[in-house]
C-alpha cells in the first residue's frame, strides 16, 4: 500500500498510474480518498488519469456505507494545476483530441453527479482543470495560500462548458466571466469573498480543520446526507422521486437510531440504513 495513503487505509485500484485511491475505515463508517498523485508536475492529470475519475467515483459511490469522498493532491504544493500540457500535442491534435475532451467533461460529470458528498482539500495551484474538479466537489477546504484560475484564453483554448457552469453556478456569471476572460489567479480571500471555495484555514491549521470538517460530515446520517444533497443539486427534480428519497429517511433504521440517540442524550450510531 502507498505511504502516501492516510493510516488505515484500504487501498483500491484508481485504473492510472497518477491517481491513487482508498477506503478509510472510522468510527463514523467509511470515508473515500482520491489522490492526484505527481507532486513534481503540481499534480497535473494525463488522459489515462482523467480516463479513470469516472468508474473510480462511481466505485466509490457504490461501497457500503462511505459517508465523504475526500479529493486531494500529493506533495503539499498543489491540488491540480490542470490537464497535463506535456500531452496536448500528442492528443489534442488530430481525431484523438475528442477523447481527452471526452474524459473530462466526463471526470467533471461524475464528481458533480456522485451521490455521495465529496469535498475538495486544496492546497497551493488549484488551476484550469483542477478548479474544475474543485467546482465540481460540495464542498472546497482551501490553505491559506491558495491559489485559483483559469488559463484557458492564455493556451487558447476553451474551458468546459460542464465546467464553466458550474464555476458560474458557484460565483455568478458575471465573476466567472471575470475569472475566465483574465485568465488570472485569485488568492484565498478572493476566493472566500466570491464563495468560489467554502472554507479556508491557515498552513497551521489547515490538517486540523480538515480532520474536524469530515469528522462533522460523516457523523451525520447517510441517507439524510444524500437526500439533501439530490434535493440541493436537482431543483427541478420530480415531486414524486423527492418525496420518496424522503420517505426511505424516514422509514430508515437510522431515524430510529437518531430520535432514540436524542431521548438519551447520546451520540447516534448510524448505519447508513
Amino acid at each position: 500500500m502507498s505511504t502516501l495513503l492516510p493510516a488505515n487505509m484500504q487501498a483500491i485500484d484508481s485504473g492510472a498510474a497518477r491517481l491513487l485511491a482508498g477506503l478509510q475505515e472510522t468510527d463514523n463508517g467509511s470515508i473515500g480518498h482520491v489522490l492526484f498523485n505527481l507532486p513534481e508536475k503540481h499534480n497535473v492529470i494525463d488522459l489515462e488519469g482523467w480516463q479513470a475519475i469516472t468508474p473510480l467515483m462511481q466505485h466509490l459511490a457504490e461501497i457500503e456505507n462511505i459517508r465523504l469522498i475526500v479529493l486531494r493532491g500529493v506533495g503539499g504544493k498543489a491540488f491540480v494545476a490542470g490537464a497535463d500540457i506535456a500531452q496536448f500535442e500528442e492528443v489534442l491534435s488530430g481525431p484523438e483530441g475528442t477523447d481527452f475532451d471526452r474524459a473530462t467533461i466526463a471526470a467533471f460529470d461524475a464528481i458533480a453527479a456522485c451521490p455521495i458528498p465529496t469535498l475538495a482539500a486544496i492546497e497551493g495551484y488549484c488551476i484550469g482543470g483542477g478548479l474544475g474538479i474543485a467546482a465540481a466537489c460540495d464542498l472546497r477546504l482551501a490553505r491559506s495560500d491558495s491559489r485559483f484560475g483559469i488559463p484557458a484564453g492564455k493556451l487558447g483554448l476553451a474551458y468546459p462548458a460542464n465546467a464553466t457552469h458550474q464555476l458560474a453556478r458557484l460565483v455568478g456569471v458575471s465573476e466567472a466571466k471575470r475569472i475566465i476572460f483574465t485568465a488570472a489567479n485569485l488568492n484565498v480571500e478572493e476566493a472566500l469573498t466570491n464563495r468560489l471555495i467554502t472554507l479556508a484555514a491557515t498552513a497551521e491549521d489547515f490538517e486540523a480543520a480538515l480532520t474536524e470538517l469530515v469528522a462533522q460530515i460523516s457523523a451525520n446520517a447517510p441517507m439524510s446526507l444524500q437526500a439533501s444533497k439530490f434535493i440541493l443539486d436537482n431543483p427541478q427534480a420530480d415531486s414524486e422521486e423527492i418525496k420518496k428519497r424522503l420517505a426511505d429517511c424516514l422509514a430508515s433504521a437510522d431515524y430510529k437510531e437518531g430520535r432514540r440517540a436524542f431521548m438519551e442524550k447520546r451520540k447516534p450510531d448510524f448505519k447508513g440504513s
